[in-house]
């Protein structure tokens, strides 16, 4: 009994669903909507985007110059090119150096030249003086009166020696550079070392350091005004263009670091 009026019930529905189908719509009813277009026009425009606090600047697009071949990539053409110039910042770097530590080597021969600047020093005539230190050394012995103090006065002098060193070390890697032509030379860091010696020696100067022979001097007066007898004018001035020449130097003869992108 239960299975006939599962059966009726069953039945019923699907004769509900039959009866509630929709009627099939004739073809030539359908009606079709107009084909519509509308134009825009593209102009390019150049947007200039502000970088926020924070924010890197995006890199340049990289190109076949970026490229740092392996070794097994040189070609000879790239090899020359490096070459030449290893060879070019070698000799710019050579001079430069030589004109720096031209001023010391005049002083150390008691040599002097005509210029409209102080350009052999006297007062901080460094290498003369300390020459002068040694001798007294062999002289008197170590421990001798009066020689400390001897030594304790070429604080300063000790200080641009040790410029003096940096810039002599360019010479022999600039002459490495120009016969080896190999490997890229480079001269920035010693610039640095003679610069920082140099401002060193102005800054006691300014300050007034009498204990190690430094008398106080103004800036204005001595050095800005008085550039034609001031040493350390001259001092500053060639550190500086030796700076920016061995940073030259560094840019011709630069090492690409690959694709950047």
């Amino acid at each position: 009994m239960a299975n006939k009026f599962y059966k009726n019930k069953n039945k019923s529905v699907d004769d509900a669903g039959i009866r509630l189908a929709p009627t099939p719509i004739n073809n030539s009813a359908y009606h079709v909507m107009p084909t519509v277009m509308q134009e825009f026009v593209i102009e390019p425009t150049l947007v200039n985007k502000e970088l926020t606090i924070g924010q890197k600047a995006e890199p340049a697009p990289s190109t076949s110059d970026d490229l740092q071949p392996k070794k097994e990539e040189q070609s000879k053409k790239w090899k020359r090119g490096k070459r030449t110039r290893n060879v070019l910042s070698g000799m710019l770097a050579l001079i430069a150096s030589l004109v720096v530590l031209l001023p010391y080597v005049l002083g150390l021969l008691g040599k002097n030249l005509s210029l409209p600047i102080k350009f052999v020093p006297t007062t901080f005539n460094a290498l003369s003086y300390i020459a002068y230190c040694v001798q007294m050394t062999i002289e008197m012995g170590f421990g001798a009166e009066g020689l400390g103090a001897c030594w304790v006065m070429a604080v300063p002098h000790l200080i641009l020696t040790i410029g003096i060193l940096a810039v002599l070390f360019n010479v022999i890697k600039s002459l490495f550079a120009i016969v080896l032509m190999k490997k890229q030379v480079k001269f920035t860091a010693g610039a640095i070392v003679n610069l920082l010696c140099v401002v060193a020696v102005l800054i006691a100067s300014l300050v007034g350091a009498p204990s190690i022979g430094v008398e106080k001097i103004d800036f204005v007066q001595d050095i800005v005004l008085g550039y034609a007898t001031s040493e350390l004018f001259t001092l500053l001035a060639l550190g500086v263009v030796y700076f920016i020449v061995c940073a030259i130097c560094a840019r011709i003869n630069r090492d690409n670091c690959g694709y950047l992108n």
